[in-house]
């Protein structure tokens, strides 16, 4: 089995109360670098429409988080163009004062 990262996902025995010996898979890959791959090994196909469900809303959250940080950076240049013409106008300005 593979993960989003299309490496291999390792395999684990779960050691919980809930679900004692049961066998999972996940991304091998260290905590902080992983693509939060996780699966059950006796996973069902409806297991895997919730999977496909919650992927969908985690593009949607992404998707909505890249608009956003597009609206900034466009309000952030905007803001830049601003401040090069008052820039520009002070350096004018300090010019005709000095000659």
């Amino acid at each position: 089995m593979t993960c989003f990262c299309g490496e291999l996902a390792r395999c684990f025995t779960s050691r919980t109360s809930l679900n004692p010996k049961r066998r999972f898979y996940r991304c091998s890959k260290p905590k902080i670098e992983n693509c939060e791959f996780w699966r059950w090994e006796d996973s069902s196909s409806e297991n895997s429409s919730i999977e496909v469900n919650l992927l969908k809303s985690k593009l949607e959250v992404a998707a909505l988080k890249m608009e956003n940080l597009r609206e900034s950076l466009n309000a952030m240049k905007i803001e830049r163009d601003n401040l090069k013409k008052i820039l520009e106008n002070l350096e004018s300005l300090n010019y005709f004062e000095v000659n």
